[in-house]
C-alpha cells in the first residue's frame, strides 16, 4: 500500500529564497516570512506556533487539519459529518478564526477523515494554479485483515490484500465573501513528492555524501552514522546552504528527516521513537522541532498528529 500523505507542491528553484508558505509534511505548514508554523495536535486541533520560540498564538475551536497556506487563508479538513462528504474548512491564520465551510461530495463509499485507521487513508493535497486553488483527494481502502490473503483481481491477477483507490479534485473560488468548490471533470495529474537526495545536476559542489534537500530547497543536509551509548547508531547530519558553507549540525537517530533552516534554526518534523535511558524505557512522539544549528542542542518542540496508524491489528 502506497503511503500517502497530505501536503503542498511547491516546487522552488534551487538556491531561490522562501517566498511561500509551504508543508514541512503532512500536517505541519511553514510560512518563514512570517516566522510562523501551522500544524495539527495528536488530538487534531490546529495550533498556530511562533518559529522564534515555540509560543503557541492560537489554537483552534473544533477539529482541523490543515492542509495549505494559500492565497492569504489557511485551509483545513474539518471531521466529516459521514460518509461521503468532506469539510473543507477556510481559516485566519492570524486567529484562527472560521471565514466559512465548503461541503464537499463524494462517492459513498469514501470516509474523509485525515486522521491515521488500520484499514483507510484520506490525503488532501494543493497546488497553485493560474485559476486559483486546486484541491486533490485520494482514498485507500483494504479489508481490515490480519493475514495476508490472495486473490484473483478483475483482470485475472494475483494481488495481496487488494486496496482499493479513489481520487478526484476540485478548483476553490470565490464569489464575493464565499467559497466554492467546483469539481473537476475532466483529466488531471496530481501533485508529486519532491525528489529529497539531490542529483548530480544539482549536488553542492565539493560536499561529499548524499544531499538531502530543505523542503524550501535552499538548503541541503549531509548525514554520517555513528556509534550512540543511548540509541546505538545515530547520524550526525552537517547542514549546507547552496555556496557549500557548513551552517552547523544535529545528532539523530535518523538519517534524514523533513526539515527547513529559519535563521539560525533547523526545524525538523521528528518520528516517533522509543529508547532506553539509564534503565528507564522512554517514549517520544511525533514533534516537531526546533534546532540551534550553532550548538545542535534542542530549542523548543510541539507534539504533533502521527500521521501513521500504530494500535493494534486484527488477530
Amino acid at each position: 500500500m502506497n503511503r500517502v500523505t497530505t501536503c503542498m507542491a511547491a516546487l522552488l528553484a534551487a538556491g531561490s529564497a522562501m517566498a511561500a508558505p509551504l508543508s514541512l509534511s503532512p500536517g505541519v505548514l511553514i510560512d518563514n516570512a512570517e516566522q510562523m508554523a501551522i500544524t495539527v495536535d495528536p488530538n487534531g486541533y490546529t495550533h498556530r506556533l511562533d518559529l522564534a520560540d515555540g509560543a503557541v498564538r492560537w489554537k483552534s475551536s473544533e477539529k482541523v487539519y490543515p492542509i495549505a497556506l494559500a492565497d492569504g487563508i489557511l485551509l483545513g479538513v474539518g471531521v466529516p459529518d459521514e460518509p461521503g462528504t468532506a469539510n473543507l474548512i477556510v481559516m485566519r491564520p492570524t486567529t484562527g478564526e472560521i471565514d466559512d465551510r465548503i461541503a464537499i461530495d463524494l462517492p459513498e463509499t469514501v470516509s474523509a477523515n485525515v486522521f491515521p485507521s488500520p484499514n483507510r487513508r484520506f490525503a488532501a493535497s494543493v497546488l497553485d494554479t493560474p485559476e486559483g486553488v486546486r484541491v486533490f483527494w485520494r482514498h485507500e481502502f483494504s479489508e481490515l485483515r490480519g493475514a495476508a490473503i490472495l486473490e484473483i483481481d478483475s483482470e485475472g491477477n494475483e494481488t495481496i490484500n487488494p486496496v482499493t483507490v479513489l481520487s478526484g479534485a476540485f478548483d476553490l473560488v470565490r464569489d464575493g465573501g464565499r467559497y466554492y468548490a467546483l469539481p473537476v471533470r475532466g483529466a488531471f495529474e496530481e501533485p508529486s513528492a519532491p525528489v529529497l537526495a539531490l542529483s548530480d545536476g544539482e549536488r553542492i559542489a565539493g560536499v561529499t555524501g548524499v544531499q538531502y534537500r530543505a523542503a524550501d530547497n535552499t538548503h541541503a543536509v549531509v548525514s554520517s552514522a555513528g556509534n550512540d551509548d543511548v540509541f546505538g547508531l545515530v547520524w550526525q547530519w552537517t547542514v549546507y546552504d547552496w555556496n557549500g558553507r557548513s551552517k552547523g549540525g544535529y545528532r539523530s537517530p535518523y538519517s534524514v528527516l523533513p526539515f527547513l533552516v529559519s535563521d539560525n534554526s533547523l526545524i525538523v518534523r521528528d518520528l516517533p521513537l522509543e529508547y532506553l535511558e539509564r534503565g528507564e524505557m522512554v517514549a517520544r512522539g511525533t514533534r516537531l522541532v526546533s534546532i540551534d544549528l550553532s550548538s545542535g542542542a534542542e530549542r523548543w518542540s510541539f507534539d504533533v498528529l502521527d500521521q501513521e496508524y500504530r494500535g493494534p491489528m486484527p488477530p
